[in-house]
């Protein structure tokens, strides 16, 4: 895997819970998750070394804000578990 230059989007715009799709990284590298556009709602990033079991990774988001995570796993996923009001857009820089 390369890494991006520019952030990728995860969720875009969504007004529902639910995961975005499952991206693929290089394993055992930095990744930076933004969250933006929350108002009342739970944002958490999750990682997979299978793609299939996935875990919360770091802090759950519960404004707008920036993760860092110094040794991701294989694959990533944003997910917003809690809903209430906002247009939540998550991106992800590899």
């Amino acid at each position: 895997m390369s890494s991006l230059s520019a952030a990728r989007t995860l969720l875009n715009a969504v007004t529902a819970t639910g995961a975005s799709a499952s991206v693929q990284v290089d394993g055992g590298q930095p990744v930076f998750f933004q969250v933006n556009g929350i108002t009342s709602a739970t944002v958490v990033f999750q990682g997979s070394i299978d793609g299939t079991n996935w875990s919360t990774l770091g802090s759950s988001l519960t404004s707008d804000g920036l993760i860092t995570l110094a040794n991701c796993p294989k694959y990533i996923r944003a997910n917003c578990t809690v809903y209430v009001s906002g247009t939540i857009t998550a991106k992800v820089l590899y």
